[in-house]
Protein backbone atom coordinates (compact mmCIF):
# COMPACT_ATOMS: atom_id res chain seq x y z
CA UNK A 1 0.00 0.00 0.00
CA UNK A 2 1.25 3.26 -1.11
CA UNK A 3 2.08 5.89 1.59
CA UNK A 4 1.88 9.36 1.02
CA UNK A 5 3.51 12.07 2.61
CA UNK A 6 1.35 15.04 2.15
CA UNK A 7 3.59 17.57 3.65
CA UNK A 8 6.48 16.66 1.42
CA UNK A 9 3.66 16.67 -1.46
CA UNK A 10 2.32 20.18 -0.69
CA UNK A 11 6.07 21.26 -0.09
CA UNK A 12 6.89 20.19 -4.05
CA UNK A 13 4.15 21.53 -5.51
CA UNK A 14 5.01 25.04 -3.55
CA UNK A 15 8.74 24.44 -5.13
CA UNK A 16 7.47 23.57 -8.57
CA UNK A 17 4.58 26.51 -8.70
CA UNK A 18 6.62 29.13 -7.54
CA UNK A 19 10.01 28.19 -10.08
CA UNK A 20 7.37 28.19 -12.70
CA UNK A 21 4.99 31.46 -11.96
CA UNK A 22 7.55 33.76 -11.88
CA UNK A 23 9.37 32.69 -14.75
CA UNK A 24 6.24 31.27 -17.01
CA UNK A 25 7.10 33.46 -19.82
CA UNK A 26 10.89 34.94 -18.78
CA UNK A 27 13.11 32.26 -19.14
CA UNK A 28 12.82 31.27 -22.86
CA UNK A 29 15.87 30.61 -24.67
CA UNK A 30 16.14 31.24 -28.33
CA UNK A 31 12.66 32.16 -29.08
CA UNK A 32 11.42 28.72 -29.43
CA UNK A 33 12.39 26.97 -26.09
CA UNK A 34 9.46 27.66 -22.77
CA UNK A 35 10.10 25.76 -19.76
CA UNK A 36 7.25 24.26 -18.36
CA UNK A 37 8.70 22.61 -15.46
CA UNK A 38 5.66 22.61 -13.24
CA UNK A 39 4.74 19.08 -15.08
CA UNK A 40 7.43 17.58 -13.36
CA UNK A 41 4.87 17.89 -9.60
CA UNK A 42 2.51 15.77 -11.58
CA UNK A 43 4.97 13.52 -12.85
CA UNK A 44 6.56 12.77 -9.46
CA UNK A 45 3.70 12.30 -7.86
CA UNK A 46 3.32 8.88 -6.13
CA UNK A 47 3.28 5.76 -8.17
CA UNK A 48 -0.25 4.41 -8.02
CA UNK A 49 -1.73 6.79 -5.95
CA UNK A 50 -5.88 7.26 -7.14
CA UNK A 51 -5.85 7.61 -10.70
CA UNK A 52 -9.24 10.07 -10.07
CA UNK A 53 -7.32 12.42 -7.54
CA UNK A 54 -4.11 12.21 -9.38
CA UNK A 55 -6.71 13.63 -12.28
CA UNK A 56 -7.87 16.14 -9.93
CA UNK A 57 -4.60 17.37 -8.71
CA UNK A 58 -3.34 17.76 -11.90
CA UNK A 59 -6.56 19.64 -13.29
CA UNK A 60 -6.21 22.50 -10.09
CA UNK A 61 -2.10 22.44 -11.39
CA UNK A 62 -2.85 23.54 -14.72
CA UNK A 63 -5.68 25.87 -13.76
CA UNK A 64 -3.33 27.57 -11.59
CA UNK A 65 -0.85 27.70 -14.35
CA UNK A 66 -3.35 28.46 -16.92
CA UNK A 67 -4.74 31.11 -14.29
CA UNK A 68 -1.10 33.01 -14.55
CA UNK A 69 -0.95 32.55 -18.24
CA UNK A 70 -4.14 33.55 -19.66
CA UNK A 71 -4.43 30.26 -21.79
CA UNK A 72 -8.17 28.63 -20.77
CA UNK A 73 -7.52 25.32 -20.40
CA UNK A 74 -4.57 24.17 -22.22
CA UNK A 75 -2.45 24.12 -19.32
CA UNK A 76 -4.99 21.98 -16.99
CA UNK A 77 -6.26 19.57 -20.45
CA UNK A 78 -2.33 18.51 -21.22
CA UNK A 79 -1.72 17.82 -16.99
CA UNK A 80 -4.96 15.95 -17.21
CA UNK A 81 -3.80 13.58 -20.01
CA UNK A 82 -0.52 12.91 -18.71
CA UNK A 83 -1.67 12.23 -15.17
CA UNK A 84 -3.66 9.61 -17.20
CA UNK A 85 -0.98 7.80 -18.61
CA UNK A 86 1.86 8.53 -15.87
CA UNK A 87 1.01 5.06 -13.63
CA UNK A 88 0.96 3.06 -16.86
CA UNK A 89 3.81 4.39 -19.04
CA UNK A 90 6.09 4.14 -15.44
CA UNK A 91 4.83 0.28 -15.98
CA UNK A 92 5.57 -0.34 -19.65
CA UNK A 93 9.22 1.37 -19.39
CA UNK A 94 9.99 -0.37 -15.88
CA UNK A 95 8.66 -3.15 -15.85
CA UNK A 96 6.91 -2.98 -12.36
CA UNK A 97 3.87 -2.28 -10.83
CA UNK A 98 5.17 -2.46 -7.32
CA UNK A 99 2.57 0.13 -5.20
CA UNK A 100 5.82 0.55 -3.02
CA UNK A 101 7.85 2.45 -5.86
CA UNK A 102 8.53 6.62 -4.70
CA UNK A 103 9.10 8.39 -8.24
CA UNK A 104 11.68 10.35 -7.08
CA UNK A 105 15.92 10.19 -8.38
CA UNK A 106 17.00 7.85 -6.45
CA UNK A 107 14.76 5.27 -7.60
CA UNK A 108 14.75 6.14 -11.30
CA UNK A 109 18.08 7.47 -11.86
CA UNK A 110 19.60 8.38 -15.32
CA UNK A 111 18.31 5.85 -17.63
CA UNK A 112 14.95 5.77 -16.18
CA UNK A 113 14.53 9.33 -15.90
CA UNK A 114 15.14 9.95 -19.41
CA UNK A 115 12.63 6.91 -20.10
CA UNK A 116 10.00 7.97 -18.20
CA UNK A 117 10.17 12.19 -17.77
CA UNK A 118 11.01 12.34 -21.54
CA UNK A 119 8.54 10.94 -23.58
CA UNK A 120 5.49 12.32 -21.16
CA UNK A 121 6.87 15.68 -21.08
CA UNK A 122 7.16 15.96 -24.74
CA UNK A 123 3.13 15.31 -24.82
CA UNK A 124 2.85 17.33 -22.62
CA UNK A 125 4.26 20.14 -24.66
CA UNK A 126 2.83 18.65 -27.92
CA UNK A 127 -0.56 19.24 -26.20
CA UNK A 128 0.50 22.63 -25.45
CA UNK A 129 2.04 24.29 -28.50
CA UNK A 130 -0.70 22.47 -31.12
CA UNK A 131 -3.71 23.96 -29.39
CA UNK A 132 -2.47 27.41 -28.66
CA UNK A 133 -1.06 27.41 -31.81
CA UNK A 134 -4.20 26.16 -33.67
CA UNK A 135 -3.23 22.50 -35.09
CA UNK A 136 -0.40 21.60 -37.24
CA UNK A 137 0.10 25.14 -39.13
CA UNK A 138 4.07 25.82 -39.63
CA UNK A 139 5.04 22.50 -38.67
CA UNK A 140 8.65 22.93 -39.44
CA UNK A 141 8.29 25.63 -37.00
CA UNK A 142 5.97 23.93 -33.95
CA UNK A 143 7.90 20.87 -33.85
CA UNK A 144 11.09 23.02 -33.31
CA UNK A 145 9.19 25.07 -30.31
CA UNK A 146 7.96 21.33 -28.74
CA UNK A 147 11.13 19.36 -28.84
CA UNK A 148 13.25 22.40 -28.02
CA UNK A 149 10.82 23.37 -25.04
CA UNK A 150 10.43 19.83 -23.99
CA UNK A 151 14.78 19.33 -23.80
CA UNK A 152 14.69 22.21 -21.78
CA UNK A 153 11.71 21.66 -18.83
CA UNK A 154 13.39 17.94 -19.00
CA UNK A 155 16.56 19.10 -17.70
CA UNK A 156 14.85 21.60 -15.30
CA UNK A 157 12.90 18.71 -14.25
CA UNK A 158 15.64 16.63 -13.78
CA UNK A 159 17.89 18.99 -11.94
CA UNK A 160 14.95 19.59 -9.77
CA UNK A 161 14.45 15.79 -8.96
CA UNK A 162 17.86 15.67 -8.21
CA UNK A 163 18.01 18.27 -5.95
CA UNK A 164 14.69 17.69 -4.04
CA UNK A 165 15.93 13.56 -3.47
CA UNK A 166 16.51 12.72 -0.19
CA UNK A 167 20.52 13.01 0.10
CA UNK A 168 20.78 9.75 2.52
CA UNK A 169 19.98 7.86 -0.88
CA UNK A 170 21.35 9.70 -3.49
CA UNK A 171 24.06 7.74 -3.58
Amino acid sequence: MIRVNIQQQVLHFIVFLVIQIPFLYKLILFNSAFGFFYIGFILFLPYALNRSLTMVIAFLTGLIIDAFSNTPGIHASACILVAFVKDGWFNLMMGTSDDDVYLDWNELKVWGSIKYLLPLIFIHHIIIFTVENGGFNSFGFLFSKILYSTLYSFIIVFGLSFLMAPKARRI
